[in-house]
């Protein structure tokens, strides 16, 4: 029987089905040290389908010394994420840390589109991002819309002044205007930044995409996980794991979809991206030896009280703050403490900022700062202080009791000298009437200054913060 010309395409079109492989990994946080492994997986994984997909949920960088400092910050994480092949990253908040010019010359050495469609440049200078991409594999359109997140003060997690020259939108408002994307592609991924919880909401909002591969919070979603259809991915932080997601589509139809989390640290390293790796890490000043640390220090507010130690002892102030989301290491062994520790423990650079307060004042900026920074209790130097906070909540702290190192109750009404950090200043939705004096010094200068003459330091006891977790 003459089958008619249509009726053969579409007898033809529906035989077809292709599957499509889409790889997600989240906040390396410029662990390169463990990138030549993530290439012996992607070689293996491009042997095996060369039309693989390679995606970034952000934070590419902050967190290695070798990457975050230099002329251009953030630029050898770039330079080896051009290496390794990946088509596509949306930007985390920590792609901000060194300003709209540094942003700008990375995005200028990517050869991967950044891709976020909430925000833009205010500057009359256009930002090479775009709102989504549009990919084909074997026949197949795979969208990719990217979204950052935002705080209270409508910018995402980053010191306020590192986004000067840039607007945001919220997310979820953002996603709402591109409800027309899943009509231009047969398959749509949202690139996110905005944690997990919040990856869950957009998926309730946004069901026309396929799946959501995200960020942010560092959640390690060690099972598929759907939020209705929309499956949720996040592989941790500093490239432990690899998420793949594989499609198949017939007739521009997503037929089936699934997600594996797959470790990477137990792989071989690839010698040619270990070659490159050794290549940027060739800076003798990084290495030089500074004091020993003589016992392992196993919790976080014991490096949170060593760089407040060293932010107090720079300025001469008689007490000092540092938020706990600025420490950004949660241990360190027994060993050598080299300039490079300074950086990985305080990569941000802040400056120290002093100012002159009232007891009262102190107290109740202190009460404050888990609202601004999201990451609980602040860490302290030169007093203690004892805190309650319901279950569950970063945000919300109160403080019970409060002295000096001596044991001396702080006084509301006696005036205090303190030593905090610009990020402080300029998030801290409570500050003391005097708008204090910027430093020179950065935590990272003020580690090394601290550290050069000590022959050996132990924080592995200090504690100067108690909470108690209310019901």
């Amino acid at each position: 029987m003459k089958i008619p010309f249509i009726s053969l395409l579409a007898t033809l079109g529906s035989a077809f089905a292709a599957q499509v492989n889409i790889l997600g990994i989240n906040d390396m946080h410029a662990d390169i040290d463990n990138l030549p492994q993530l290439a012996t997986f992607l070689k293996a994984e491009r042997a095996a389908d060369p039309d693989v997909l390679l995606l970034s949920a952000g934070d590419n960088r902050t967190g290695n010394p070798y990457v975050d400092t230099g002329d251009t910050p953030g630029l050898a994480m770039i330079q080896l994420m051009n290496k390794l092949g990946f088509d596509a990253s949306t930007f985390g908040n920590h792609e901000f840390d060194s300003g709209l010019a540094i942003l700008r010359s990375c995005l200028g050495a990517a050869n991967f589109p950044f891709i976020c469609a909430n925000v833009a440049a205010t500057d009359g200078e256009p930002l090479k991002v775009a709102p989504y991409c549009i990919f084909e594999r074997d026949g197949v359109r795979i969208g990719v819309l990217g979204l950052v997140q935002t705080g209270e003060n409508g910018l995402p997690d980053a010191h306020p002044d590192k986004c000067k020259g840039l607007q945001f939108r919220s997310p979820f408002t953002t996603v709402q205007d591109y409800a027309d994307l899943r009509r231009k592609c047969d398959v749509l991924i949202l690139l996110t930044h905005l944690g997990f919880e919040d990856d869950l909401k957009l998926a309730k909002l946004f069901p026309e995409a396929d799946a959501i591969v995200g960020g942010h919070s560092h959640t390690r979603v060690d099972k598929e996980h759907r939020e209705g259809d929309v499956i949720v991915t996040q592989t941790e932080n500093k490239v432990k794991y690899i998420t793949r997601l594989t499609f198949e589509v017939e007739n521009g139809k997503v037929l089936s979809k699934k997600s594996e989390l797959i470790p990477l640290r137990h792989l071989e390293k690839d010698a040619d991206m270990q070659a490159a790796v050794d290549k940027v890490k060739n800076n003798p000043f990084m290495l030089r030896r500074l004091t020993t640390v003589s016992t392992p220090i196993k919790h976080r507010e014991g490096l949170g009280c060593l760089m407040a130690d060293a932010m107090r002892a720079a300025v001469g102030t008689d007490i000092a703050i540092v938020n706990i989301g600025g420490v950004r290491q949660d241990s360190f062994p027994a060993g050598p403490f080299c300039v490079a520790d300074c950086y990985r423990l305080d990569p941000f650079g802040n400056k120290i900022v002093t100012l002159k307060l009232t007891g009262r004042e102190l107290i109740d900026f202190l009460n404050a700062v888990p609202s601004s920074d999201h990451h609980g209790a602040p860490c302290v130097s030169g007093m203690r202080y004892k805190a309650t906070k319901p279950a569950g909540e970063l945000k919300a702290m109160q403080i019970t009791e409060i002295t000096l190192a001596d044991g001396t109750p702080i006084d509301p009404e006696a005036t205090y000298t303190m030593a905090t950090n610009s990020y402080l200043m300029s998030t801290n939705p409570v500050l003391p009437a005097d708008p204090g004096t910027t430093q020179p010094l950065d935590g990272a200068d003020a580690l090394m200054k601290y550290l050069e003459n000590k022959p050996a330091i132990d924080y592995s006891s200090t504690s100067r913060v108690e909470v108690t977790i209310l019901p």
